[in-house]
């Protein structure tokens, strides 16, 4: 962890970091990495509840995030891969209806992000590092947007990962990808450009627990219609147009 750190720091996002969030808030930040240091990352899930017994999830405040690794390559993606966007979750519900492509059929950021849906959670489909902390750390730490969160990202990223998280108080899950992760900082540094061949999977029983966890916040499905974007972000919009609680 304190190897990506100190590679970081020479990068846009490792000061922007240390700006946003370390400056203003340095013993917290302090707080946050050696928490995230002592985590055990050994398993198919990390839990992020400290000095609680559990987290509240679902409704606003609420965020899953996805990588966008995981995106179909072959067939592509019809939105494209290094991007924010999906072409299915943006079309809600008229998407539904229609015939889906080939790709959408086998996308995990399709079926997760339904199942955001209808737990009222906000969907974020993860690019690079500097986005990471302008669209989820910074609101979340400033504003108080979001304070709970799911994640899956790449098993080499999740401590870093956790530091920001921790300091920006949101609390929750993250599961590492099984197959196509990073592994290294350079191969880190190259996908965090959108250069990244492989697609990345989720093994069975993450993508388990992760709709276990979706589907026990669920509300009613008529509470949340579709999504807006904000941004970079996908909100859950009630059938009356506003945000879902």
């Amino acid at each position: 962890m304190w190897a990506f750190c100190l590679h970081s720091l020479a990068r846009e996002y490792g000061w922007e970091f240390f700006r946003r969030i370390v400056l203003p808030h340095p013993v917290r930040t302090v707080r946050a990495a050696m928490a995230a240091r002592a985590l055990d990352v050994s398993g198919d899930r990390v839990a992020l509840f400290p000095g609680v017994s559990e987290c509240r999830f679902g409704g606003a405040g609420s965020i899953v995030g996805l990588g966008f690794c995981l995106k179909p390559i072959d067939p592509p993606c019809p939105a494209g891969r290094f991007n924010h966007d999906c072409a299915y979750l943006e079309t809600l519900p008229r998407s539904e209806a229609a015939n889906l492509p080939a790709a959408c059929r086998q996308c995990a950021i399709r079926e997760i992000g339904t199942l955001a849906l209808r737990a009222g959670a906000a969907v974020y489909v993860m690019t690079s590092a500097k986005d990471i902390l302008l669209d989820v750390y910074a609101p979340a730490l400033g504003e108080g947007r979001f304070s709970a969160g799911l994640f899956v990202l790449c098993r080499y990223s999740l401590k870093p990962f956790a530091v920001g998280l921790l300091a920006a108080g949101v609390r929750g899950w993250m599961f590492p990808f099984e197959k196509g992760d990073c592994r290294d900082y350079e191969t880190w540094l190259r996908a965090d450009r959108g250069i990244k061949e492989e697609r990345t999977e989720i093994d069975s029983p993450s993508r388990g627990a992760i709709r276990n966890i979706l589907l026990d916040a669920a509300k009613d499905p008529a509470s949340a219609a579709r999504f807006e974007k904000r941004g970079h972000v996908l909100y859950p919009l009630a059938a009356s147009g506003g945000e879902t609680k």
